[in-house]
């Protein structure tokens, strides 16, 4: 099952996130970068997560009429605890603002849950992405239950995988 995000599910996101706030190039840049390492921690190249990274990536760009092309490409995918650590602490650095910031977790949680599937390594990384961008855990919850309702309309937000430690 892939989740399809059109305009009027784009724009919730967005709303929900950054509430009216603008993105600046780099954020977006950022935002995608983390959204990337979202679709890959797992190794596995899922068709559904891919998917649905070129439609953010599309989405994002088209904000601020960047080229998807320009966006570097997350490589290598950090692959232990202490590497992926400290690439989540160089990306977060890039995202000053609450909103850039709620939006790349809640990009991040679409990604990862877009196989219908919350690996371990996958846990970790929502875990680490929540406290590096200095998400409270209520505001977590609340950007999960959001983004999954926005998602999946018709759907109690408690159907999808739910990181429990937030």
């Amino acid at each position: 099952m892939a989740i399809e995000i059109d305009d009027a599910k784009f724009q919730q996101i967005l709303d929900v996130t950054l509430g009216g706030q603008r993105l600046r190039p780099r954020e977006i840049r950022t935002v995608l970068l983390i959204a990337q390492l979202a679709a890959a921690i797992d190794l596995d190249d899922d068709p559904d997560e891919q998917t649905l990274l070129q439609t953010l990536t599309s989405r994002l760009c088209a904000l601020e009429g960047l080229s998807p092309d320009r966006i570097p490409q997350l490589a290598p995918i950090p692959t232990d605890d202490e590497e992926r650590a400290a690439r989540v602490a160089a990306l977060v650095r890039e995202l000053p603002t609450t909103g850039a910031r709620d939006l790349a977790f809640a990009l991040a949680y679409l990604l990862i849950v877009a196989d219908l599937e919350l690996a371990p390594v996958e846990d970790s990384l929502l875990q680490q992405l929540q406290r590096e961008l200095t998400i409270p855990g209520d505001r977590a919850r609340d950007l999960i239950e959001a983004v999954a309702a926005i998602v999946t309309p018709g759907e109690a937000a408690d159907a999808h995988p739910v990181v429990t430690r937030v």
